[in-house]
Formats: C-alpha cells, structure tokens, sequence
C-alpha cells in the first residue's frame, strides 16, 4: 500500500478505535510509515497526539514527519508530545496499569480542555515483559483500556508490539483485545475480537473455545464493523461540525449584510445555486455541503474593504479596483484560522479566478481552479448580473443566461457553465 492510501486510511481513525500494530522489523521504512502518517492524521484532525518511544528510531520518525508537517511548532504548541516510555509508564520504576490509565484519562481531560478535538497516542510494552507478571500486566492495561478508556472518553491508540519479542499464545491473547489490526502496512477489522472478561480466572481453553464460536456467529453481522462504525462515527461527528460551522457562517453573513445592504440575499441566492449546480454534477453529499457554505461566505473579504468603496454609486477608480480586488484574500485570511472553515477558505480564495487564467487573486485557470470554487464563479456572476447593484440596475434573467454561455471556456469552466445555463438559470 503507498503512503498517501496509509494516510488517507489513518484519516477513517476517530476516538474510540483500540488499534494493534503488529510488526516484525522496527527498521521497515514502510513500519515507520504507519506511525508517521498516524501522528500526520490526527494533527490534521486538531486531535492532542501523545507519542511514546519504543523500538522504532524516533529521529527517523521525526525527520519523516518534516516533510510534511511543521513539527517544531506542533512539539511547541503543545498538539505533540514525544515521551520516553519511562517517564510515561513507569516513572515509579514499575509498569502500573491503573496508574497509565488513570493518567490518560487526565490527559485526555487537558487536551479537550485546550481545545483539541481528541487525545490519540501511540506506545510500546513490549518492555514490560521484563517486570514481574510482566504480560499479565499489559494484558490488564489492554483490558482497563476497553472497559474504561475507548466507550467514556474521547481517546484513539495504536498499541504497538514486535511479534519477534511475544510468544504465539500471547500475541493471540493481543490479537482478541484489539477490534482493529495494522499488519502488513494496512489497516483491518479484526474478526477475532471479543469483548473483555474481567474475571481472571477464567479457563484459557474454554475461553478460546467460546471466542471461535463467537466469532463464527457474530462474523458475518461484524465483518465490516470497521468501515460502518466508522462511517457512523463520522456521521455524528460531521453534524457536529456542521452545526458549528451553521452557526459561524449565519454570524459571517450578517455581519457581510451589515456592511453593504446590497449583498443582502446574495450570498444565500449564491450558495443555493451553487448547490443546484452541484447536485445536478451529480456529486457527493460532503462536497454538495461544502460548496453550500463556501458560497454563504464567499464575499465575506468585502468586510475588510472600505464601506465607500463597497457602496459606490459611480465607476471605481483602478485604485479602488485593485482594492476590491483583494476580498478573496482577505476571505481566505479570516476563514483558515478557523479550523470548522479552513476547508472552505481555498474554495473562496479561488471564487475570482477564471478558467483562462486572466482571473484574481493568482492568475490560475482551468482545472488548476478549484472545482467548488468554478461552480460558485459561476453562480456568483449569474446572481450578480440579476441582482441590483449600487452602479446599476439588474440584468434580465435572458441577458445574465447569454453572457454565462458566451464565457464559457474563457472566463467560465465550458462544461459546468453549459451545464448551468442549461438546467438551472431557466429564464
């Protein structure tokens, strides 16, 4: 599997996944690839990521990680923390699984506190093997892990073990107590696992006997609990978001509204087109809504620009022009320091660039141009020939649907401007 199918899968990773990473060589390029894009993923996600050493080279991984991600400002702002195993396992000198695990939920408890959106973290205990009890120990670390930890707060972990140190017996022990596996640089739902049982005293043999039954009764129902608890995860997660990401943009546009009482219906005029183009493209339900809401506040930039030269009656001066101008920029300015809109702020610095390169801020063109950001220039130029302006009065509806044609393939993207003139400006 190529790195960016690792890290596009690692991106599936939300809290509450109890992951194993079984590996046979701590030097594998492709072994060190997994964690490297596990720590990428979740920092992209505004999640705390706790790594703690182990076998694999740190300086290795941390030089992998530069070539993606500024790691020296994550390190200092705290969304990542390289820890020696010691000083997170055993700072008494012996591994304490309660201790670990009433240390996590702190931890989990700051990082939220912060601001982060979750607590991931990444660790060995192939080292605790030389303790007393050593493997009943990190079998009851995993155990307090599933009962206590991944259904009460927001937590991911990849628990790692070279199978070279673990007898067969114990990594089948490992095995059923993680719901999902990495072996083999991917990532799999694990048919064998079986939720916990407390009482230590429980026959082995019987146990494994009730786990194989188990698991040919439930298999065919959970085979892929891995893609659906995900998706369902995501699912909530996303409504979430979305209901964050309503609020902010309402605020936004109220405030555009404010500013220049003729944008007043546009940027909702614009965003529902935008959505009508969209629809009709025949694309996904998450770009549908992201495009939505690019729209809403594609114009927000203008709250920086000079009210008398938002609102000016007569023809702008080449100064005031270029001032104008910069409304993208500044859009984009204010919406990626938000990490709800940082998604969006592309698609609205782009909303002024033209398919033949001639557009603003950065003369790029064709499909160079974002493709959310060629369906709202569109909706946006449409809207805004039919609307009144404080220059002039609105185009008919007939006038605004030739010049959308006629631009087609120069200041429009060909195909979804035919598209739009065709089956959604009907006059």
């Amino acid at each position: 599997m190529k790195e960016e199918n690792v890290l596009k899968e690692m991106h599936r990773i939300v809290a509450g996944d109890h992951m194993v990473f079984l590996y046979d060589d701590e030097k594998d390029i492709s072994n060190i690839s997994i964690l490297v894009t596990y720590i990428i993923s979740r920092l992209e996600k505004s999640e705390k990521c706790f790594y703690i050493e182990g076998d694999f080279d740190t300086n290795l991984i941390l030089s992998n990680l530069r070539e993606y991600i500024n790691i020296d400002d994550a390190i200092l702002n705290g969304q990542l923390s390289i820890v020696d195993k010691k000083d997170a396992y055993s700072k008494s000198g012996k591994f304490s699984p309660s201790k670990m695990i009433e240390l996590l939920k702190e931890l989990t408890s700051l990082a939220i506190r912060d601001g982060f959106k979750a607590f991931s973290i990444s660790g060995e205990l192939s080292w605790v093997l030389e303790d007393e009890n050593g493997f009943d120990k990190i079998m009851e670390y995993e155990h307090l892990l599933n009962n206590e930890i991944f259904s009460n707060y927001p937590v991911s972990a990849i628990c790692r073990y070279n199978i070279n140190k673990f007898s067969s017996q114990m990594i089948q022990h490992i095995i059923e107590v993680h719901p999902i596996i990495i072996w083999k640089n991917q990532i799999h739902e694990n048919p064998f696992y079986n939720e916990v049982n407390e009482d230590t005293s429980i026959d082995i043999d019987r146990y494994h006997v009730n786990s194989m039954l188990s698991t040919i009764e439930n298999f065919t129902y959970t085979k892929t609990r891995f893609k659906n608890e995900i998706k369902d995860k995501e699912k909530k997660y996303q409504e979430l978001q979305l209901s964050v990401l309503e609020d902010i943009v309402v605020t936004l546009t109220s405030i555009l509204e404010i500013h220049d009482v003729y944008t007043k219906n546009h940027s909702q005029n614009v965003a529902n087109l935008s959505r009508q183009i969209a629809i009709k493209m025949g694309l996904d339900d998450s770009d549908i809504i992201q495009i939505y809401y690019a729209g809403l506040v594609h114009d927000i930039g203008k709250t920086l620009i000079p009210k008398e030269i938002i609102t000016k009656t007569g023809k702008l001066t080449y100064e005031e022009y270029e001032i104008v101008k910069k409304h993208p920029s500044h859009a984009y300015d204010v919406l990626n320091n938000s990490p709800e809109l940082k998604d969006i702020a592309n698609i609205v610095l782009q909303h002024h660039e033209r398919w033949d390169g001639k557009g603003y801020p950065n003369c790029i063109q064709g499909e160079s141009i974002s493709l959310a950001a060629r369906i709202i220039a569109i909706a946006d130029t449409y809207d805004a020939m039919t609307s009144d302006r404080p220059y002039r009065k609105a185009f008919d509806k007939e006038f605004a649907l030739n010049e959308i044609k006629n631009n087609a393939g120069t200041q429009f993207d060909p195909n979804i401007a035919i598209l739009a003139a065709e089956e959604v400006f009907l006059p």
